[in-house]
């Protein structure tokens, strides 16, 4: 499982159609019924190791 870091975050939304069970949502969108996982991923986050990767380009971007 992956935790994205609240204080890494850059707020792209890339990851929001990469995530295959639809769980990942913007903060402003964040359905309320999952807000109890904003805590427990930010924890999470801050506990395991940082995976970092190049977001893919768009729209042929160089």
């Amino acid at each position: 499982m992956l935790y994205i870091h609240p204080d890494e975050c850059i707020d792209c939304e890339a990851c929001v159609p990469e995530c295959p069970e639809k769980a990942i949502y913007p903060e402003d969108r964040l359905p309320e019924e999952w807000a109890p996982f904003r805590d427990l991923n930010a924890t999470m986050a801050r506990q395991t190791p940082l995976v970092s990767f190049p977001a893919p380009r768009r729209g042929g971007s160089p």
